[in-house]
């Protein structure tokens, strides 16, 4: 399978849930849920504006790409670097509000009010390190502190689950849903993108991971999202 058709299946997959996510939003619009739907909004945002450089790249006299660059500095027509940067830093942030959001524990609370000051403290640090990280790099320490951070978020919130009466009807938790998901996506794909190097001559590998790791993501939260809502119409 080749890039260009996992990129292709991967936008309709993010399209297939944000479309399910919307009709289904009357059912989970009082809760902390609703963050993955800005979420995929924000992620359908991303993808749109990041096709732009693209764009630009494959047609070097259209009236829109001059109109970009008179307007625009060269390095955010030319790269999408500084798009998919910005947004997988709001992403984690985004994770971890939610967990504040849906962790009952005060102690689990204040892990994650730590968590968010360990992130922060990580985007400052890649940012140091790294002269103009946001416009021409990939963001690894932001990438592993994020993913560990969500790591333990999920942590914290099977513990409480497992050691509640919501452990009987946990397959009906939207957010147990939503969380492994992420859980999975995240832990499969960083490794790919710290060892990417050493598969470079193997790019089946890295596109093979790639496109499970987004079917398993998108269809832990197409399934969650329908069976939260079949589940609230029965109540």
């Amino acid at each position: 399978m080749s890039s260009v058709s996992v990129g292709f299946i991967i936008h309709f997959l993010v399209a297939i849930t944000t479309l399910i996510a919307i009709i289904t939003y009357k059912k989970y619009q009082f809760t902390p849920n609703r963050y993955f739907l800005y979420l995929l909004l924000l992620t359908l945002l991303t993808e749109c504006i990041a096709y732009i450089p693209v764009y630009c790249y494959f047609n070097k006299d259209s009236p829109f790409k001059l109109f970009l660059y008179r307007y625009l500095p060269d390095y955010l027509v030319s790269r999408n670097y500084w798009i998919y940067n910005s947004f997988r830093i709001l992403t984690f942030y985004i994770y971890l509000i939610y967990f504040l959001k849906i962790l009952k524990s005060k102690a689990h609370k204040k892990i994650t009010y730590g968590s968010l000051i360990i992130y922060t403290v990580s985007i400052i640090i890649q940012f140091s390190l790294t002269e103009n990280s946001l416009f021409s790099g990939d963001q690894m320490i932001i990438r592993i502190f994020g993913t560990f951070l969500l790591f333990i978020g999920g942590t914290l919130y099977y513990l409480e689950v497992f050691n509640s009466e919501r452990i009987l009807k946990i397959h009906k938790d939207l957010s147990f849903w939503l969380i492994t998901g992420s859980i999975f996506y995240y832990l499969l794909t960083i490794p790919i993108k710290i060892f990417s190097k050493l598969i470079t001559n193997n790019q089946e590998i890295y596109i093979s991971i790639l496109f499970i790791s987004n079917i398993v993501l998108y269809g832990c939260f197409i399934t969650g999202f329908i069976i939260n809502a079949r589940s609230f119409t029965r109540k």
